[in-house]
């Protein structure tokens, strides 16, 4: 979910369209580029890597190239389809995982608001379109990353090295010790300045965020399925510091641990 990502990004809208749609079955087959489905009336269901999802006004469907969904429409339903160049989505937490498809809950209909500023003005070309066109789909893109356990890399270097997976591995093994960037470089066997850059390359991150964010998700873990203290935790998935913890939590969480525990807590009560 890191947002600095987004400056380094290459990012293009390479289309739009508003569509409606009432036939029962659809299936469709995404292009080369990332696609969008915004969910403005009716309801779905699709599915993807063998498993069901439901879609409802106000959620986004991101869809990386390439992809073949089976929809079942439960009512007719209105969205909005744009395509970007330049990125596909990976989750944070998981980044090993093969998933191609995630859906965000657009609660404060903030990327609905940026979608018909995108309409207008991708629908009346003129001096300057393209500027505002590629700010209005970053906004878009850095909301989705605020808000969802979600990264960004770039399409073009969706590289595979072995040696990255066997450091990915390692983090995920090892993640409640303390891990320098010498030692995951020795690990991959590779000079630490190009492991660095081929690390962020293939997986969108780089290997110290990783490492946070897979700290993160066990935290996030423990916080809603066990009783153990903040501070307990903190010291469990390798922070060893209670204040630096509970920043870093807040920092990806925009809530402190106690008050996420809070939050989920209630929601599931």
């Amino acid at each position: 979910m890191y947002i600095s990502n987004v400056n380094t990004a290459s990012i293009h809208l390479m289309s739009l369209s508003t569509e409606e749609h009432d036939d029962h079955h659809l299936s469709i087959q995404t292009s080369k580029h990332l696609t969008f489905f915004y969910i403005l009336k009716g309801a779905l269901t699709y599915e993807a890597e063998g498993e069901t999802f439901n879609l409802k006004r106000h959620d986004l469907l991101i869809v990386n190239p390439n992809q073949n969904l089976d929809i079942t429409l439960l009512r007719k339903v209105e969205w909005v389809q744009f395509e970007v160049e330049g990125i596909v989505f990976t989750s944070s937490y998981d980044i090993a995982a093969d998933a191609q498809t995630f859906v965000v809950q657009d609660q404060d209909t903030i990327i609905k608001k940026y979608l018909e500023l995108l309409t207008i003005e991708h629908a009346h070309f003129t001096k300057g379109t393209e500027m505002i066109l590629r700010k209005l789909t970053e906004n878009i893109i850095v909301h989705i990353l605020r808000n969802k356990g979600l990264s960004i890399k770039d399409s073009q270097k969706q590289i595979k090295h072995d040696e990255i997976q066997t450091v990915q591995d390692f983090i995920r093994q090892n993640y409640t010790q303390k891990l320098t960037l010498d030692e995951l470089a020795e690990t991959a066997n590779i000079n630490k300045y190009y492991f660095i850059r081929l690390f962020k390359q293939k997986t969108g991150l780089s290997p110290i965020d990783y490492l946070i964010h897979v700290r993160l998700a066990e935290a996030e873990k423990l916080l809603t399925e066990t009783d153990i203290s903040v501070t307990e935790i903190s010291d469990q998935v390798g922070f060893h510091s209670p204040s630096h913890f509970s920043k870093t939590f807040k920092e990806s969480n925009h809530i402190t641990p106690s008050q996420f525990r809070k939050k989920y807590r209630q929601k599931n009560n």
